[in-house]
């Protein structure tokens, strides 16, 4: 089943508020690597084989996908841009999909992945992009092959200048919520409160704890198991902690692939996502279903022939591509960001909403919760929507909102 939350406003360009201070930190002189805080620019919707963009960059072009045989959908095209001071000498790296469609009227959409400081790389080749990694089991000696996805939502501005009219889109998923202010979204993470308040009442909707421990939760905690500091509710946590410990996070149907998943840290604190990355098993054989496939990716970019065919700096300087490298650090200093998407949303901007009902990372009834706070009037209620006759989920609408409900990560066959 999906969850989608979608909101929908009039105007075609967004002003970005200056609305967030979780930064990155990127040392003079380094090129972030190809993968760590790539920008993935697809140009959505799409006659096939487009002219080539002409304002592109000489050498821009990319004629060949690693993994991937067959002549590309689209012009693709990769680089680096400079960011800041051209004396600071910072990079970053994109990739950019044009339309298989219309490269004059399409929508421009940057994607930015969550984390933070994860790979837009990933969600390029198992969500929104033209290729997905053939599976559905791959083993850690094999060789990643690519095909194109049949799902993909891919059907810059100083070097691509005749994008400007496009209407543009900046989109994301789970942190880049923090991060990106306007936007589609999924499974944003908006508000630490509102988030870690659902924990609970996900995991017992979802049926991954007891009745008794959820009771106990309830009388002990009163609704805020965010910082509680009373003894009663902190022993309960704890078992709440073992009862989901080894729960893939970003997909509750799927095992926890390679690294450790669950809530490991202490019952008050606030865990650390990037850690969960960092914890890698020894895993030989994983399934394509998992929402992260750092070996497979790791072993499709890494080697010289990939890096040059998407024009990415070799490892010496880039350093290896991971999908959620921890050299860049964020710090989250803003616990909600209530009042800059309401200071966007009120001026009629467009926005997209949508979250997955698998996802205990952040999960849809959080998100749910934290659109109550926007305290728009519901004018549309609940209603099926439909993928080739098959009901895929619900729609509602509220002020200009259109939100729809039920989706899940990663899109895929079937």
């Amino acid at each position: 089943m999906r969850r989608l939350f979608s909101y929908h406003f009039d105007q075609s360009k967004l002003e970005m508020p200056k609305m967030v201070r979780a930064s990155t930190a990127i040392s003079p002189g380094r090129v972030v690597a190809a993968g760590a805080a790539a920008l993935v620019v697809v140009l959505l919707c799409a006659a096939p084989l487009p002219a080539a963009v002409g304002a592109a960059p000489a050498g821009a072009e990319v004629s060949e996908f690693p993994g991937f045989d067959c002549e590309l959908p689209s012009k693709h095209y990769a680089g680096y841009i400079t960011v800041g001071h051209q004396q600071q000498k910072r990079h970053m790296y994109y990739y950019f999909a044009t339309s298989e469609r219309n490269l004059t009227t399409d929508p421009v959409i940057i994607w930015i992945n969550g984390g933070p400081a994860c790979s837009g790389f990933s969600a390029f080749l198992h969500s929104i992009g033209p290729f997905k990694i053939e599976g559905p089991m791959i083993h850690a000696r094999d060789e990643p092959r690519a095909k194109l996805n049949p799902f993909s939502w891919t059907k810059w501005f100083s070097e691509y200048l005749e994008f400007l009219s496009n209407p543009f889109y900046i989109a994301g998923c789970s942190y880049s919520g923090v991060i990106v202010p306007g936007y589609s979204l999924c499974n944003p993470a908006v508000d630490v409160e509102i988030e870690n308040n659902a924990f609970v009442p996900y995991a017992f909707r979802m049926g991954l704890i007891s009745d008794e421990l959820y009771q106990n939760l309830v009388s002990t905690c009163n609704g805020k198991y965010w910082n509680n500091k009373g003894p009663p509710c902190l022993a309960n946590l704890e078992q709440f902690h073992k009862q989901i410990s080894g729960i893939n996070m970003e997909h509750i149907l799927c095992p926890p692939c390679r690294y450790r998943m669950g809530i490991t840290k202490e019952a008050n604190e606030e865990y650390d996502f990037g850690q969960m990355f960092e914890l890698l098993s020894e895993s030989s054989e994983y399934g394509l279903e998992c929402n992260n496939q750092e070996l497979v990716l790791e072993k499709l970019f890494d080697t010289k022939s990939s890096r040059d065919k998407l024009h990415a700096k070799p490892i010496e300087i880039s350093q290896k591509w991971k999908r959620c490298p921890n050299f860049i650090q964020y710090t989250r200093d803003i616990p909600t960001l209530t009042e800059y998407h309401l200071n966007v949303t009120s001026k009629g901007y467009r926005v997209f909403l949508y979250s997955g009902d698998h996802a205990l990372l952040v999960p849809f009834s959080a998100t749910l919760e934290w659109l109550k706070t926007l305290n728009y009037k519901e004018v549309e209620k609940w209603h099926p929507w439909f993928v080739e006759k098959q009901i895929a989920g619900e729609l509602a609408m509220s002020h200009q909102i259109t939100c729809h409900l039920k989706y899940l990560l990663p899109i895929k066959d079937g």
